[in-house]
């Protein structure tokens, strides 16, 4: 064995112009992936601390997704639907899954909480510029959390003016870039007090008045959430449309008949049969009680009533994080044998709207990183080709010595490993000096648009012992494999050829 290591170092070390070519593209094919690989470990690192320390926790309930829908906590996705907008479903079952819940071991903290797309507006009217960038506008999220237990499940907003919003009045803490945002949009600057109207932005034209109770900053200085604002449950919930009538139509059988009659158009609203009387008939009695031609209407204020016991989603903080998938599993069984309707998700399901971005960056960076190794490999094998067939007659002078074929096999696998282990070591020495230096410049990027496809706005490198003995194990393999076919070849050429002129 030492006589192969001397031989094979003697034979890189004469053939100096081969070996620096081949070392230099493993270098640079070693030092792209493991940059790659450390941006993209600290993408996901940052995503999931972020996340699960000030949002999604650990575990997350919600109802089952509408039929052929994606649900998370931001949302409901559809691409069949291309009118109104799905509003995301109350938990049905609260006792049933609070139940379930408690028969849970290792659960730290549980709380719930309302989410809802809104729009800030200004004056007593929506003001649209419908020329402008609709991105620009002042969109956000309403979180409304338990009052006992959300914010001391996620403390860490950081509060610049104000305080937290009343539990008893509709106020709202306002997270610092939408207040930018607002100014932008409308050029009028908010304050603490000032009353403000929100619009719900679904399928209703919910429009509710608040005042503003503060201004906050995100917990995680760059983080990829959308600028969100807090706000008591009872002012959440007529954006969430968590109203009795919801719940109604929900659990309505759908074999009931919901149509007003089978009277026609003209027979309701005109012609010489309507049911309506005429404008002159209505006025010529004067008095007349148009609470009567409306009817009853208490029903329907009740049903147009917020749900004060309606909810999206529980969230669960546990002991042991490492446990979330195990405890997920635990109760979607559970759901499952106990017909509740109702589903556990993990906090990469639970925000999917912004890692389904991270993870196409990551299946971009893969592929990127599969063609760099193909070529990497065509090139080192077509290198490697043209160096064994130059040393053709050195081959056959060591068969006609004596060698047998696995010990010339030996010498070649002995040169390509201690090549592709030596650049790759290298490659990784690069990429982790290039890592330190970028990190050291803490590059910020501002923009939201950015933020969501990379998970978050700072520009950083993660380094992981897993990763760099991967890629140095994965380069060395495929430097000894682009080694195989073409001393596989010279191997085929008897002594007596290999030692003729030229190997002919």
């Amino acid at each position: 064995m030492n006589v192969t290591v001397r031989l094979a170092f003697r034979n890189i070390t004469e053939h100096k112009a081969k070996s620096v070519i081949i070392g230099v593209f493993i270098i640079l094919g070693t030092a792209i992936v493991e940059l790659g690989n450390g941006f993209l470990e600290s993408v996901n690192r940052g995503l999931e601390r972020d996340f699960r320390a000030h949002y999604t926790g650990d575990v997350v309930i919600s109802a089952p997704a509408p039929e052929n829908a994606k649900m998370d906590m931001f949302g409901v996705s559809n691409l069949a639907s291309l009118g109104d907008i799905q509003q995301i479903p109350a938990i049905a079952d609260l006792n049933a899954v609070d139940r379930q819940v408690k028969a849970l071991k290792g659960v730290s903290g549980e709380t719930k909480l309302i989410s809802a797309k809104a729009l800030l507006m200004k004056g007593d009217e929506a003001e649209f510029d419908m020329d402008g960038d609709s991105g620009s506008m002042p969109t956000c999220f309403l979180f409304a959390g338990e009052n006992d237990t959300y914010f001391k499940m996620f403390p860490g907003q950081h509060i610049s003016e104000g305080t937290y919003p009343d539990k008893n009045e509709n106020t709202l803490l306002i997270d610092s870039r939408l207040r930018d945002k607002y100014y932008k949009y409308y050029k009028t600057e908010l304050q603490v007090g000032d009353s403000i109207l929100v619009a719900g932005y679904g399928t209703k034209s919910i429009v509710r008045e608040a005042k503003i109770s503060g201004f906050y900053t995100q917990p995680e200085e760059h983080s990829a959430m959308y600028p969100l604002v807090y706000c008591n449950p009872s002012f959440a919930r007529a954006f969430a449309d968590l109203t009795y009538g919801a719940a109604f139509a929900q659990e309505l059988p759908s074999s009931v008949d919901t149509s007003i009659s089978e009277s026609s158009e003209d027979d309701l609203f005109g012609g010489s049969g309507s049911m309506i009387e005429s404008d002159s008939d209505i006025l010529a009695k004067g008095k007349e009680n148009f609470n009567e031609i409306l009817g009853d209407t208490t029903l329907r204020d009740k049903l147009n009533k917020t749900d004060d016991g309606a909810w999206n989603f529980i969230i669960l903080k546990l002991d042991n994080g490492s446990t979330a998938k195990k405890t997920v599993a635990e109760l979607n069984n559970a759901f499952a044998a106990n017909k509740t309707e109702a589903r556990a998700l993990n906090w990469k399901s639970a925000s999917s709207t912004f890692t389904a971005s991270v993870d196409g960056i990551t299946g971009i960076f893969t592929a990127l990183v599969v063609i760099l190794a193909v070529v990497v490999f065509i090139i080192i094998m077509n290198t490697m080709t043209v160096s064994v067939i130059e040393r053709t007659s050195e081959i056959g002078t060591m068969r006609a010595l004596g060698a047998e074929k696995n010990f010339i096999r030996r010498l070649f696998f002995t040169e390509s490993v201690s090549i592709g282990l030596l650049s790759s070591v290298i490659g990784s020495v690069i990429a982790l000096v290039c890592m330190a230096v970028i990190n050291s410049f803490k590059i910020a990027v501002d923009n939201d648009t950015v933020k969501l496809i990379l998970g978050g706005g700072l520009i950083a490198f993660i380094p992981t012992v897993k990763n760099i003995l991967g890629t140095i194990l994965l380069v060395t393999t495929g430097s000894v494999l682009a080694n195989v076919y073409p001393v596989s070849a010279a191997l085929k050429i008897t002594p007596l050829k290999a030692l003729s002129k030229d190997g002919e």
